[in-house]
């Protein structure tokens, strides 16, 4: 029997009532976290910690998947990578320290193309080290922030699958297809990206249309500390329209990118300003990246925080913008900047690319200060959020990221030990709202993901480490306006 998830068949059933016909070509956040591109919010190196990420295949295809880390300061690529699962595979990596900057190694046999190191320590170059390249002006024009591999300390994770792999021509499915846990032919996968069929071919030879079914979870882990926080990797299915062409490119290749989907079309579940009751609103864009960015639009995002001093506990957000790189890096987008944000990644701006948002918090016993609320100390470009992944602190004023060790931070003071808050990522600036000339249909706010992290330090009790962490991810509030009275 085959399966279908629930997030699809409910879909489905909306869409057939609705007398929707291009099902298969709107791309959506599936909640039950399956799809074709995955998003992990985070990685950090920092403060001790070391990032774990897994993604499993659960199909029984085989995939070919572009693996990329990005930099929190303006998305620059750090490492590119092919991955190939063979049918039913997990792939597993660790994000560490090297040097002054961070590298992946994996002790898992699926085929990579390169290979990547299999033990942590100095990872050598070209087997997993991360790089300066795209920002030091050697592939990209730099774009006024650092320009050393301090960069890569910090930043996110995109897994965008390629295309199937089969036995058409050359076998490259029985390749990278494990037979008592290791893969039959790992150096054929390399060969054929070394002047081989693959790279004679651009990639076409024994690939077949994307099929998603990739699921994704990340922890970061704190060794001395004693400490691990985990999350499951967004997930987008029908990037790709129906039976696609491929996309495999080489492993150096930027593409794909969020912007290289075929399907331009969004579904997302929102409610108009005028109701509460959200509705399947139907979404046509001019880019793909705009219809990917659509599914995570937000005016508001909410979580808790606890810093109380009985229990020594400090609160962190993660907030990541996994689209901005495509509206204010005018390496990526000349015409940058582009609503839904106003201002573009560059020198001239210090090396940011700030957007204001609006800050509310409360105790919890809904007590909420008075007078205005902000980041201390108070910003120079005002309470704004400026980075592509950044770190929202609580109480923590000039001790920085205690849990993260993040170096792209503003603090909240809020005079109140726990509670919860709200950040307004619309703030009433006209410049955030992602439109749609065709449909009319406006969402207000930024593209956000991201999560809480709370921390307990207990130190040693009765000779354990007794020291707690725990993951939350963000609420978020939608709004879909239009032209007509509602979105459709």
């Amino acid at each position: 029997m085959k399966r279908t998830s629930l997030t699809t068949a409910v879909i489905a059933g909306i869409a057939g009532v609705a007398g929707i016909s291009n099902m298969a070509s709107a791309v959506y956040l599936n909640s039950d976290g399956l799809g074709q591109v995955l998003i992990y919010p985070y990685y950090t190196v920092n403060s001790n910690n070391q990032t774990l990420l897994s993604v499993v295949n659960t199909t029984n295809a085989g995939k070919a998947v572009k693996v990329r880390f990005l930099e929190a300061y303006n998305s620059r690529e750090v490492l590119d990578f092919n991955l190939y699962l063979s049918p039913h595979d997990v792939w597993t990596a660790a994000v560490v320290p090297s040097g002054t900057g961070a590298g992946v190694f994996s002790t898992d046999n699926s085929c990579t193309v390169p290979a990547l190191q299999k033990s942590a320590g100095a990872i050598a170059a070209g087997k997993g080290q991360f790089s300066t390249a795209a920002f030091d002006g050697r592939v990209a024009p730099v774009d006024g922030g650092p320009r050393d591999l301090s960069r890569t300390l910090e930043g996110y994770i995109e897994l965008i699958e390629m295309a199937t792999v089969t036995n058409d021509e050359n076998n490259s499915l029985s390749a990278i297809t494990h037979s008592s846990g290791v893969p039959a032919n790992c150096p054929q996968v390399v060969k054929a990206w070394s002047g081989g069929y693959w790279t004679q071919s651009a990639g076409a030879n024994d690939t077949g249309s994307p099929t998603g079914g990739l699921f994704g979870s990340a922890s970061i882990i704190n060794v001395p500390m004693g400490t691990i926080e985990g999350y499951n990797a967004d997930a987008i299915d029908q990037f790709y329209l129906a039976n696609g062409i491929p996309k495999h490119t080489a492993p150096e290749s930027l593409a794909p990118s969020l912007n290289d989907g075929t399907s331009t079309t969004s579904y997302v579940f929102a409610p108009s300003p005028t109701s509460a009751v959200p509705s399947l609103v139907t979404t046509t864009y001019s880019r793909s990246v705009d219809a990917v960015s659509s599914l995570f639009m937000a005016d508001a995002i909410y979580n808790e925080y606890w810093t109380g001093a009985g229990t020594n506990a400090s609160s962190e957000w993660v907030i990541t913008f996994p689209t901005k790189r495509f509206y204010v890096d005018r390496y990526t987008t000349p015409t940058a900047p582009l609503p839904p944000f106003e201002v573009a990644f560059s020198s001239a701006n210090g090396g940011t690319s700030c957007a204001s948002i609006g800050i509310a918090y409360y105790d919890r016993e809904e007590g909420q200060p008075g007078g205005d609320v902000g980041f201390s100390p108070a910003p120079v470009y005002g309470n704004s959020l400026c980075y592509e992944a950044q770190v929202v602190t609580f109480n923590q004023g000039s001790a920085g990221s205690t849990i993260l060790g993040s170096r792209l931070t503003a603090n909240i003071s809020t005079g109140y030990p726990n509670g919860w808050a709200q950040i307004d990522l619309y703030n009433g600036n006209a410049s955030h709202i992602l439109s749609s000339t065709g449909s009319g249909n406006q969402y207000r706010g930024l593209p956000v993901t991201g999560f809480w992290v709370g921390q307990l330090v207990n130190g040693n009790v009765g000779g354990v480490l007794s020291n707690y962490s725990g993951l939350y991810r963000h609420k978020l509030h939608r709004i879909c306006s239009s032209s007509g009275s509602s979105c459709s």
